[in-house]
C-alpha cells in the first residue's frame, strides 16, 4: 500500500482535480436542463402496431419500424433484436452489427447537434491521434432529397476478437423538422462489408408514423451464487428492507488519516451514524482494503466507485484507457484489483463506470466510438475476472445518469445494460443543481420529485425487480431554499418504494470559468449552514438505524 504521506498528498490532488473536472461536468450537465422536457415528433400511439420484419422473395428481410417511421432492407440471414425497440433496434450476423434509431435534435440546426454531441469525439483530431483512429470517409451529401452523412473509421488495434471497423449513417427526416435517423454499423472487414452496408443504406425509406414500440424483456437480478454468507445476508437485508439506508460522501474522508475526521464530525452534527460511504478510485490504484476496513469497523458499508478514466476524467479527448481494457491489455491490473477485493472479504457495493450515458467521462459511450456495447463488454470482462479470482463479496450497481446526454435513443440508459446476471442493484444519480448557471443555459431549481420521478418511473418499467440506490445526490443553495428542499426530500422519498439506499454528496461543483477552482458554483455541503444541518438531522430521525454488523 502507498505510504501515509503519499496518500494524504494524493487525496489533496484528487480534491483539486475534482474541483476542475466538476466544472466541466457542470458545464455539460447544464445542456441537459434545457432539453429534459423535449417534445418528440411522434404523436400517434397504438401499442398493437409496433415493428415488423418481412421476408421478401429476393432474399432480404425488411424491417418496418412503424412507430419510428422508417424501413430498411437487410440480408435475410441476419438476426433482429427488438427487445428494446423503444430506444433502438439491433440487427446482426457473424460479421456485422447494425443499430438503428430515430433521433430528435433539441437544436434547430440538426447538423450542429450531431457534430457537437454525436461526432464530437471520433472526428476530433486530438482524439483520432491519441486513440490510433483512421478516418476512412467523412462526407455530407444529399440522399433522396434529404441531408445525409456517412462517417467510416477504423480503430487500429491488434485485438481481432472485436469489431474495429465502424460506419455511421445519418439522414434527416423529410417530414419532421428536427427528426433524423442514425444507423451505426460495426464489422470485421471493410472491403467485404462495405458493399453490404451500402446496399442497406440505399434501401432506407421514410414511412408513415403509427403505433408504439414497447420493451419486450423483463430484467431480473440474479444474486451471485458464490457470495459468501455475510454478503448474501446483506443483500437480502437491502432487498427486504422497507426503509431507507443513508450514506454520505465527504471529500478525502476515505484516506483513514486526519481527513476521516471530517466524516465523523459531520455525523456528530446530524446525530446519525451513516450506513454507508462513497469512495472513488481508478484502476491504476490498488484496492483500498485498509480504507474500507476502517469504514467496516465503524459499521459502514463502502460504495466503491471504480472509474476507468484518465485520472478523474481529465483529458477527455486524449488516450482512452477503456480501449486498453477492451483489448485485454489490462487484465492483470484488473486481476490484482479483484484479489484486493477478495482479501477485504466483507460486503461492498461496487459501482463501475457510473454515468456512462453522459459525455463528461472517459468511459462514456460518446468517448468510445458512440458504441454502448464497448461499455457492456468491459463490464462483463471485469465481472468475469472477479468470478475467476473468487471475489464473493461484491454487489454490482448499474448506475446511468438520470438524463441521457446526449439525449439520443442510441445513448439510452438501457442501451448500456449488461444483463440481469451481471447486475444486482440499479443506481440513480440526480442533483438539484440550483440556478448558478441560469444565465448560461437556463438552469432551474428542481425539487426532489422533479429530479427523480421521471427516471424512477422509467426504470420501474424494466427494472422493477431490482432494489434501487441513489448513489449520490444533493441540493445546491443557489436559487432557492435548501432547507425546504431537504424537508421536502424526506417527505417525497418515502413514495419511491424501490429506493432502499440514498447517499448525500457533501461537496461542491466549482466554476471552471474562474481563475481558481475555489469559486463554488454549486454548494452541495450538507452542513453548509446550521439550518441545513438541522433539517437533515430532523429528517433522518424518522429512519431507525439497523446495524448490519455485530
Amino acid at each position: 500500500m502507498k505510504s501515509k504521506k503519499f496518500t494524504i498528498a494524493l487525496s489533496l490532488v484528487v480534491i483539486l482535480i475534482l474541483g476542475t473536472v466538476a466544472g466541466y461536468i457542470a458545464y455539460r450537465k447544464g445542456f441537459i436542463q434545457r432539453i429534459i422536457n423535449k417534445a418528440e415528433d411522434i404523436t400517434q400511439v397504438n401499442a398493437e402496431i409496433q415493428e415488423e420484419v418481412i421476408t421478401t422473395a429476393d432474399g432480404h428481410k425488411v424491417l418496418m419500424d412503424h412507430p419510428k417511421g422508417y424501413m430498411l432492407s437487410f440480408p435475410d440471414h441476419m438476426n433482429f433484436d427488438l427487445s428494446i425497440s423503444p430506444e433502438l433496434i439491433k440487427v446482426y450476423d457473424d460479421h456485422m452489427t447494425a443499430f438503428v434509431t430515430r433521433e430528435w435534435s433539441p437544436y434547430v440546426d440538426r447538423w450542429e447537434f450531431i457534430d457537437d454531441y454525436f461526432n464530437n469525439y471520433y472526428l476530433n483530431d486530438y482524439y483520432i491521434r491519441e486513440n490510433n483512429i483512421t478516418i476512412r470517409k467523412n462526407e455530407k451529401f444529399q440522399f433522396n432529397g434529404a441531408d445525409a452523412m456517412i462517417v467510416s473509421l477504423r480503430r487500429n488495434t491488434e485485438n481481432t476478437d472485436c469489431y474495429n471497423e465502424y460506419t455511421y449513417f445519418y439522414v434527416f427526416s423529410k417530414t419532421a423538422d428536427r427528426a433524423f435517423f442514425r444507423v451505426m454499423f460495426k464489422y470485421d472487414d471493410y472491403e467485404t462489408c462495405i458493399p453490404v452496408i451500402n446496399e442497406i443504406i440505399n434501401s432506407f425509406e421514410e414511412i408513415t408514423l403509427k403505433g408504439q414500440n414497447v420493451f419486450k424483456n423483463e430484467y431480473k437480478p440474479v444474486p451471485n451464487s458464490n457470495w459468501n454468507e455475510e454478503t448474501r445476508k446483506f443483500y437480502e437485508d437491502i432487498t427486504n428492507h422497507n426503509s431507507i439506508k443513508w450514506g454520505l460522501f465527504v471529500d478525502g474522508s476515505y484516506t483513514i488519516d486526519r481527513n476521516y475526521q471530517w466524516f465523523v464530525d459531520l455525523e456528530k452534527k446530524v446525530d446519525y451514524n451513516f450506513d454507508f460511504a462513497l469512495h472513488y478510485i481508478n484502476l491504476d490504484w490498488e484496492f483500498p482494503v485498509k480504507e474500507m476496513q476502517k469504514f467496516y469497523d465503524d459499521g459502514k458499508i463502502t460504495e466503491l466507485t471504480l472509474q476507468i478514466s484518465n485520472f478523474n476524467n481529465d483529458d477527455l479527448f486524449g488516450k482512452n484507457i477503456n480501449f486498453d481494457v477492451y483489448d485485454g491489455l489490462m487484465d492483470e491490473e484488473i486481476r490484482n484489483f479483484a484479489r484486493g477485493a477478495k482479501e477485504f472479504g466483507h460486503p461492498f457495493l461496487f459501482r463501475l463506470n457510473n454515468e456512462m450515458n453522459s459525455d463528461w467521462v472517459n468511459y462514456s459511450g460518446v468517448a468510445a466510438l458512440s458504441d454502448p456495447e464497448i461499455f457492456i463488454e468491459i463490464w462483463r470482462k471485469i465481472y468475469n475476472i472477479f468470478d475467476e479470482e473468487g471475489v464473493d463479496n461484491a454487489i454490482w450497481i448499474y448506475n446511468p445518469n438520470a438524463e441521457d446526454c446526449p439525449p439520443a435513443h442510441w445513448n439510452s440508459y438501457i442501451a448500456y445494460f449488461p444483463g440481469g446476471e451481471y447486475v444486482h442493484m440499479i443506481g440513480m444519480t440526480g442533483y438539484n443543481t440550483g440556478t448558478y448557471y441560469a444565465d448560461v443555459y437556463n438552469e432551474k431549481w428542481r425539487t426532489f420529485d422533479e429530479i427523480y420521478k421521471e427516471p424512477y418511473e422509467k426504470y420501474m418499467n424494466v427494472f422493477s425487480e431490482f432494489p434501487f440506490i441513489i448513489t449520490e445526490f444533493a441540493s445546491s443553495s443557489v436559487g432557492g431554499d435548501k432547507v425546504q428542499w431537504i424537508n421536502d426530500m424526506f417527505e417525497s422519498i418515502k413514495e419511491y418504494k424501490n429506493i432502499k439506499m440514498a447517499l448525500w454528496w457533501s461537496s461542491a461543483d466549482y466554476d471552471m470559468r474562474k481563475e481558481t477552482y475555489k469559486h463554488v458554483a454549486r454548494p452541495y455541503f450538507l452542513d453548509e449552514t446550521e439550518e441545513t444541518t438541522a433539517a437533515f438531522r430532523e429528517g433522518v430521525k424518522k429512519y431507525k438505524k439497523k446495524k448490519w454488523f455485530k
